[in-house]
């Protein structure tokens, strides 16, 4: 059966009106209002996640201008009739969105704030006809419109509508921030971040502190960045992370939704697929699934846009700029950051403390606050259903597996020629040996230092990153024969793949033992190509490689 799917609508309204397809999440709508309510309270979830859409759904059922019955018709919600006589289009609406506020420079993002703001106020022309507002008010509010407010009052403007549509509705306000974090996630590692920083959450202070204009203030973004400041309203905030039982399920898919979505559109059969390149989060105690994954890739299918020689798509490469600075600013920076990469590649799992609430300034400043921030970011998450002091981690699947591998080679793309690289893949191809060999000491001598500690995962990675950056999809110890194979290269044809074993040693003198024992031993008696044989691969080339610090050995094995 063809659904019709929109995977870039973050707009509640204009989502139901299209007709589209819609997972319904309208229970959590009274789980806020009737179970759970709190003055200030923030949604933390990774990118692409449905935050806009949930905060657009809270806005039109609330929202006193507008009538929404049509677009929440045959919801969950409306099993509630009294929470929809109380609440359904009863209260003034603040909605803001800061997902535009950016800039190369302080007043450039000053400017584009200044204009958020008056896109913010425009509906509201209306009031400043209506006795019950004040002339000041007025005044102040056509500067903040035309953008020629000062500063100061561009940063109270919230605190300014919301009192004058209490005035006018004679009501609290419902208010309303999307990406309120997206300003200095943008701003992240410039000189101008602290200013930027300091601007949300000085305007954040104005409404979330004690306010009789305001009923409720409702923000979402990636990270909990404004803890600890200097506003006393902003640390009121209660925030529900990826790691809150509360909440868990309401943004984003669960196995049931993805259960629902793949039968609806005829593709239950690839649902072992989706839970392998999509799913594998846990929120709380849900396991959970991106929503923009999933519908891509269901959409990919009823569209005949899906490729069946290039397989399963990643539709998360770069999605978020900032988040893969993170992994980019640690690669290569110390041996126990490099090891913990090649345990999450390889599929294996690491365990450390998490910090739900790290801002953006103090990631990089501990390895544990780097794997804090990913995990709130939605580049690994939890196995376990429960907080715990120490937290085991991996990277929830394909798609996002995909992400870490291209930037392993972005990293190492910086400092190496590519024809290097290209002359070494297509000499394992081709069978050219010393060839091979020759490319791959070049490469190692521009890409690692004589006081690295090395160990085998630095070369598997570096091998991992160059693959994955020339478009192959690499298998990192996958179960294959009689045991696990390191590296594992199918062609997109899928006709032939690379098999590479490797073998690390500290003495020069002990390398060719090492590439002969890697060879003889582990290749060969393992048996890696016989489950590649039956997939199909009618061409399996098998090496073996031998590393000493900047040399490497290479062999053929048969």
């Amino acid at each position: 059966m063809k659904i019709k799917i929109q995977t870039s609508q973050d707009s509640f309204r204009d989502l139901r009106e299209s007709g589209s397809y819609y997972i319904d999440k309208t229970e959590v709508i009274r789980e806020y209002l009737e179970e759970s309510f709190e003055k200030a309270v923030m949604f933390t979830r990774p990118r692409r996640f449905g935050k806009s859409l949930t905060m657009t759904m809270f806005r039109d059922f609330l929202d006193i201008r507008q009538d929404s019955k049509d677009i929440f018709d045959g919801l969950k919600i409306m099993n509630y009739p009294n929470l929809v006589k109380q609440y359904m289009n009863q209260y003034p609406v603040v909605f803001l969105s800061l997902k535009e506020v950016f800039g190369q420079d302080f007043e450039t993002i000053s400017e584009n704030f200044s204009l958020t703001i008056s896109n913010m106020l425009k509906p509201f022309e209306d009031i400043l006809e209506a006795s019950e507002i004040n002339e000041p008010d007025k005044v102040i509010f056509r500067k903040l419109e035309y953008q020629e407010a000062n500063r100061e009052d561009t940063i109270a403007a919230l605190a300014l509508i919301t009192s004058m549509l209490h005035d006018y509705y004679k009501k609290p306000v419902f208010v309303i921030i999307d990406e309120y974090d997206a300003p200095m996630s943008k701003a992240y590692g410039t000189p101008f971040y602290d200013k930027v920083r300091e601007m949300i959450g000085h305007m954040l202070s104005f409404i979330c502190k004690t306010n009789s204009n305001v009923k409720s203030v409702m923000l979402s973004g990636c990270l909990y960045t404004i803890k600890n400041s200097a506003y006393t309203g902003v640390n009121n905030i209660v925030t529900y992370t990826v790691l809150s039982p509360l909440y868990a399920s309401a943004i984003g898919f669960t196995d049931e939704n993805v259960r629902m979505l793949l039968a609806d559109a005829g593709l239950a059969n690839l649902y072992d697929t989706v839970v392998e390149w999509y799913g594998g989060y846990i929120f709380g105690r849900e396991r959970m699934y991106c929503p923009w994954d999933v519908l891509s890739f269901v959409k990919s299918k009823q569209t005949g846009s899906y490729s069946e020689a290039m397989g399963p798509k990643g539709y998360w490469l770069n999605a978020s700029e900032t988040s893969l600075n993170l992994i980019h600013g640690f690669l290569g920076k110390t041996t126990a950051a490099n090891e913990r990469f090649e345990q999450l590649l390889a599929g294996n799992t690491i365990v450390c403390s998490v910090n739900e609430y790290v801002p953006y300034h103090r990631i990089h400043e501990s390895g544990e606050n780097l794997w804090s921030a990913l995990v709130e970011t939605g580049y690994l998450t939890k196995t376990v259903t429960e907080k715990m002091p120490l937290m085991p981690l991996k990277i929830p699947n394909e798609s996002i597996k995909m992400v870490f591998r291209q930037e392993v080679w972005n990293y190492f793309n910086d400092k190496v020629d590519n024809v290097y690289v290209r002359d070494f893949v297509n000499a394992l191809w081709t069978g050219e040996i010393q060839t091979a060999e020759a490319a791959l000491n070049q490469i190692l001598e521009a890409t690692l230092s004589f006081y690295h500690e090395y160990h085998e995962y630095s070369y598997h990675l570096i091998l991992d990153g160059f693959f994955t950056g020339l478009g192959y999809r690499v298998q990192s110890e996958r179960e294959t024969g009689n045991g696990r194979s390191d590296l594992i290269i199918p062609d997109p044809a899928r006709q032939r793949c690379l098999l590479i074993e490797l073998k690390h040693v500290k003495k020069e003198s002990e390398i060719g033992v090492a590439l002969k024992e890697a060879e003889s031993l582990i290749i060969i008696k393992k048996k890696y190509e016989s489950e590649l044989l039956y997939e199909g691969y009618t061409t399996r080339i098998q090496y073996a490689m031998a590393f000493c610090d900047k040399c490497v050995l290479i062999a053929r094995a048969y």
